[in-house]
C-alpha cells in the first residue's frame, strides 16, 4: 500500500512539471517583476501608486476568476461550493473598490489616501471581507458534543487574543490620541489580520477547512505581509516608505490569488485533499499564542512602551484566563473520562465473573453431557463406546489386554415375572457386585440389555480363570427383590489378546464366541477363546 502511494504522490509531482499553469506563472512572474520595480524605485510616486491599484484590480479579477471556477469542480461538498461562491462575490467587491481607488490615485496621486486606500475602497474592502467572515463562520465544523465545541471556541479565543496584541504592536502608534485621526487607514489592515488570523484558527483546528493546507499556509503568508505594509505606513509614507508600502500592498493581494489558484490546482489533482482530517486530541496553537503574547509583553517592558505594555499585561492576562479554562475543561472530562474508565472495568470484572461462573457451567454441562454419551443410564457403568475406547488404548500401548464378555442367564425369565422393575433392580445389583469383584484398574461396561463387558488388565500372577470363576459365582448370590428374591446365572467367554490382534473389536468378537459356547454347553461357566 506505500508502495502505492509513493507512486501516486512522484506521478502527481511529475504531473505538476510536466503541465505548468500559465495562469499561476503569469501570476508569480508578473507580481515579483512589479515588486522588483517598486523595491528599485524606478518611477515617480504618481507612477507608483496608479499602477500599484491598477494592478490590485486586475489581482482581484482573477481572484474572483479563479475562485467561481473552483466553485464549479465537481464533487465539492455543499458548503465548500458555497465558500467559493462567496470568496467570487468577495473579489467581485473588491474589485468595484480598486476601481474607485484608481480613480481616486489618478484624481491626486500624491494624496495620503491615494496609497492606503480612500473611503470606498476601505468600504468595500470592509463589506468583502464581512462577506466572507460571515460565510466562513457558517462552514459546519462537525463537532459532535458541547464539550468539543467549548473546547474548540477556547483555543480559538486564545489564538484572537493574541493577534489583538500582536495586531496592536503592529499597526496601532503609542499614541492612543491619534488613532481616531487615522482610524479608517490604520485599522482597515488589522481589521483583515484579524479576521484572517480568526478564520485560519477556526478552520485549521477543527479539520474542516474548505481549502486545502497550502493554500492557507500561502494566504496567511499574504495577510502577514499586509500586517507589515500597515506597520510601515503607520508612521507616514515619507522618507522612502512608499514604495516599500506599495510592494507589500502588491504582493500580499497577489499571494491571495496565488493561493486559490495553487488551490484550484491541488484539487483537481486530489479531490480528496479537502476530506476533513482527523483531529488531535491537542492543539499547540493556543500555546504558541500565549507565548508571542508574553515575548511582546516583554519586548514593550524593555523598549519602556506603557500603552502596548498594558494591552500586552491585558492579552497576557485574558489569554492565561482562557488557557486555565481550557485546562478546567479539560480535566473535568478527564475526570469524566476515568469516571467512565472505572465503571467499564467494574462492569468488565462483572462481566468477568460471570464469564468464568459461564464457562465453570459450560464445563459442568460438558462433563455431564460426556458422562452421560459414554456412560449407562441405569448402571451408572461405562457403556460400549467408553469401553470400545479404553479397551482400543489399552492395545495402542501394548499392555496385556483381556476382554470378558457376561450375558446373564434367566434374567428374561426374572422380568417376565417379577416385571421391569425387579429387573431393573437386578442390574444394577449385577453391575455394583461385578465392578466390586474386580481392581480399580479394570472396566466393568454394559454393553447391551442383559450383557457386560470386562477390561482386565492382568498383572503377573493374575489367573483369569478365577477371575472369571469369582465373577460367576458373585452374579449367582440371590438378589433381594420385592416380594422376594431373584436368582440369575452368567456365562462368560474370556479372549487374550495377542500380538496378533486386530483390534479391540475383534478381541470382543473373539470373547462373544466363547461367551456363545459356554451357552450351548450348559451356561453357568466360562469359557476361554482360542488364541490367534
Amino acid at each position: 500500500m506505500d508502495v502505492i502511494r509513493d507512486y501516486a504522490v512522484r506521478a502527481r509531482a511529475r504531473w505538476w512539471r510536466a503541465d505548468p499553469d500559465p495562469l499561476l506563472m503569469w501570476l508569480a512572474a508578473g507580481t515579483a517583476a512589479l515588486v522588483a520595480l517598486y523595491a528599485a524605485d524606478v518611477a515617480s510616486a504618481g507612477v507608483q501608486v496608479v499602477g500599484a491599484w491598477v494592478f490590485v484590480a486586475v489581482i482581484h479579477v482573477g481572484l474572483a476568476f479563479v475562485a467561481r471556477s473552483t466553485a464549479r469542480m465537481p464533487g465539492l461538498p455543499a458548503p465548500t461550493r458555497r465558500f467559493w461562491r462567496s470568496v467570487a462575490a468577495a473579489g467581485v467587491v473588491y474589485l468595484v473598490g480598486d476601481l474607485a481607488q484608481v480613480l481616486v490615485a489618478v484624481r491626486d496621486p500624491s494624496a495620503a489616501v491615494a496609497a492606503t486606500g480612500g473611503t470606498v475602497q476601505v468600504v468595500t474592502l470592509a463589506a468583502g471581507s464581512a462577506l466572507l467572515m460571515v460565510t466562513l463562520l457558517t462552514v459546519p465544523l462537525g463537532f459532535g458534543s458541547r464539550r468539543e465545541r467549548t473546547r474548540f471556541w477556547l483555543d480559538v479565543a486564545t489564538v484572537m487574543v493574541a493577534a489583538v496584541v500582536v495586531g496592536w504592536y503592529l499597526v496601532v502608534p503609542e499614541r492612543p490620541a491619534a488613532l481616531l485621526q487615522m482610524a479608517a487607514p490604520v485599522l482597515a489592515g488589522p481589521m483583515i489580520i484579524l479576521l484572517c488570523v480568526f478564520v485560519v484558527a477556526k478552520l485549521v483546528m477543527s479539520g474542516t477547512a474548505p481549502f486545502t493546507r497550502l493554500c492557507g499556509l500561502i494566504g496567511a503568508g499574504g495577510a502577514a505581509l499586509k500586517s507589515g505594509a500597515d506597520a510601515l505606513g503607520r508612521d507616514g509614507l515619507s522618507d522612502g516608505r512608499l514604495h516599500w508600502f506599495l510592494a507589500c500592498t502588491v504582493a500580499a493581494h497577489a499571494l491571495l490569488t496565488i493561493a486559490l489558484r495553487v488551490n484550484q490546482r491541488r484539487l483537481a489533482v486530489r479531490p480528496e485533499a479537502l476530506q476533513p482530517r482527523p483531529r488531535k486530541p491537542y492543539s499547540l496553537l493556543p500555546y504558541g499564542s500565549i507565548a508571542v503574547t508574553y515575548v511582546l509583553l516583554t519586548i514593550a517592558v524593555v523598549r519602556d512602551e506603557p500603552v502596548t505594555v498594558a494591552v500586552g499585561l491585558a492579552g497576557a492576562a485574558i489569554s492565561t484566563v482562557l488557557v486555565v479554562l481550557r485546562q478546567l475543561t479539560a480535566f473535568r472530562d478527564n475526570a469524566r473520562l476515568l469516571a467512565e474508565l472505572d465503571a467499564k472495568v467494574r462492569e468488565l470484572h462483572l462481566t468477568q465473573e460471570g464469564l468464568h461462573a459461564s464457562l465453570a457451567e459450560r464445563d459442568a454441562l460438558a462433563a455431564r453431557l460426556r458422562h452421560h454419551a459414554l456412560h449407562d443410564s441405569l448402571t451408572g457403568l461405562p457403556n460400549r463406546v467408553l469401553y470400545a475406547e479404553r479397551l482400543d488404548a489399552a492395545l495402542a500401548q501394548g499392555r496385556a489386554a483381556v476382554a470378558m464378555l457376561i450375558d446373564l442367564d434367566g434374567f428374561k425369565q426374572v422380568n417376565d415375572e417379577r416385571g421391569h422393575a425387579a429387573g431393573d433392580h437386578v442390574l444394577r445389583e449385577v453391575a455394583r457386585r461385578v465392578q466390586g469383584s474386580l481392581r480399580g484398574t479394570d472396566t466393568v461396561a454394559r454393553i447391551g440389555g442383559d450383557e457386560f463387558a470386562v477390561l482386565v488388565l492382568p498383572e503377573p500372577g493374575d489367573d483369569l480363570h478365577d477371575i472369571a470363576a469369582r465373577i460367576i459365582r458373585t452374579v449367582e448370590t440371590p438378589v433381594a427383590v420385592e416380594g422376594g428374591t431373584a436368582r440369575v446365572g452368567a456365562s462368560v467367554g474370556i479372549a487374550v489378546a495377542t500380538e496378533h490382534t486386530e483390534s479391540g473389536d475383534a478381541l470382543l468378537r473373539a470373547a462373544d464366541r466363547a461367551m456363545y459356547e459356554v451357552k450351548r454347553d450348559g451356561k453357568g461357566s466360562y469359557a476361554l477363546a482360542p488364541a490367534h
